[in-house]
C-alpha cells in the first residue's frame, strides 16, 4: 500500500466523520510532518466489538474520502455507556477537593431554669431565697420585707430578679411592678409584672404561670416566663454591649 498523504483539512473532515459512526464517540488522528497517517484513535461504546468498530471507520473512511487505510493503525478503547453516566454525576475533579465538613449548630441555651425556693416567715420578716441556673451555671438571690409591708408572692419575685441579675450585666435592672393572682380558664394563675431597664430604655415584660401545690414555685415561674422571652437578648454579665429590642 502506497503511503498517503493528506491535508489538515481532511483530517478534520475524517476525525468529524468517524464521531458519526453509530458507537463511536470521538476520533483523533495523528500524523506525520508529511501528512501520512500514523495512528487513528478512536473511542467507542461497548456496543459491538473492537473489530467492527475499526472495520466501520475503515469503510466509512474509504467510501466517504477515498482514504486506504491499513486497519492496523486503528486503535479502539472500549468503555461502558453506564459508567459514562455515572461519571457524570459525580465529575472526576470533585474526588480530588477535600469534603465539605459541616460543622453542627451549637446551640447554647440561654433560658434560666429553675431550681429551688424557700421562703422563710416570722413574726415580722418574710424572707426568700430562690435558686436558679442557666449554662450548667448555679446563681441565688434572696430578698427580704417586714411582714406586712408585701406579701410573700412580691418577696419570692424580687428574690427571683436578684438571681437573674446575676447572670447580666450590672448597667440592667429588673424592677418589679406587681405580682397578682387571676382566674384563668377556671384556674388560678400568678401574673408577674417587670420593667426591664438601662439608661433610657425601658421594656415591660410580663409573665404567667398557673397555680401549682406550690405556691412558691409558681410565683419563680410566673418570674422566669417574663424574663425568659428577653434574657437571650441581653449580653451576659462581663459586657457592656447589648440592644434591648
Amino acid at each position: 500500500m502506497c503511503p498517503q498523504k493528506y491535508t489538515p483539512d481532511v483530517i478534520a473532515r475524517a476525525e468529524v466523520l468517524a464521531s458519526r459512526i453509530v458507537g463511536v464517540s470521538s476520533c483523533k488522528i495523528s500524523t506525520d510532518e508529511t501528512g501520512e497517517i500514523t495512528e487513528i484513535h478512536v473511542v467507542a461504546t461497548a456496543q459491538k466489538p473492537a473489530k467492527l468498530v475499526a472495520r466501520d471507520v475503515e469503510s466509512c473512511f474509504k467510501a466517504e474520502l477515498g482514504m486506504d487505510l491499513d486497519h492496523k493503525k486503528i486503535g479502539v478503547v472500549m468503555f461502558d455507556p453506564s459508567e459514562e453516566i455515572h461519571t457524570e454525576q459525580h465529575p472526576p475533579h470533585l474526588d480530588h477537593e477535600e469534603p465539605i465538613e459541616e460543622f453542627p449548630i451549637v446551640e447554647h441555651p440561654a433560658r434560666l431554669v429553675f431550681r429551688s425556693v424557700n421562703l422563710f416567715i416570722s413574726e415580722s420578716n418574710v424572707k426568700a431565697e430562690v435558686e436558679l441556673t442557666r449554662n450548667d451555671t448555679e446563681t441565688f438571690g434572696s430578698a427580704d420585707s417586714s411582714r406586712g409591708a408585701s406579701n410573700q408572692w412580691e418577696v419570692i419575685a424580687e428574690a427571683t430578679l436578684k438571681a437573674i441579675s446575676e447572670f447580666l450585666d450590672e448597667s440592667i435592672r429588673l424592677c418589679l411592678v406587681d405580682v397578682l393572682q387571676v382566674q384563668l380558664g377556671g384556674q388560678k394563675a400568678i401574673l408577674v409584672g417587670v420593667d426591664l431597664v438601662r439608661s433610657r430604655d425601658r421594656k415591660n415584660l410580663a409573665g404567667c404561670s398557673v397555680v401549682s401545690s406550690d405556691e412558691a414555685q409558681t410565683v419563680v415561674y410566673a418570674t422566669l416566663d417574663a424574663v425568659n422571652r428577653v434574657v437571650g437578648k441581653l449580653q451576659p454579665k462581663g459586657s457592656i454591649e447589648y440592644k434591648i429590642q
